[in-house]
């Protein structure tokens, strides 16, 4: 694996955590009660942190 496929990589997987994110935003929204959107909002959060660790490793 070369250094440009590792970046392509971690670029992509900073994607679909962004795809995540956003299905679980949406869960939330339609959450039918207080314990699911609590979980769901738990798995946005978790989702998010991942998003962002990618990205800080991206900008360096």
């Amino acid at each position: 694996m070369t250094e440009r496929d590792i970046w392509s990589a971690i670029a992509t997987a900073r994607d679909n955590a962004k795809a995540a994110e956003e299905q679980e935003l949406a869960r939330v929204e339609s959450a039918d009660t207080a314990e699911l959107q609590r979980s769901a909002s738990v798995r946005v959060a978790a989702r998010q942190a991942v998003r962002e660790a990618l990205d800080d490793i991206l900008r360096e």
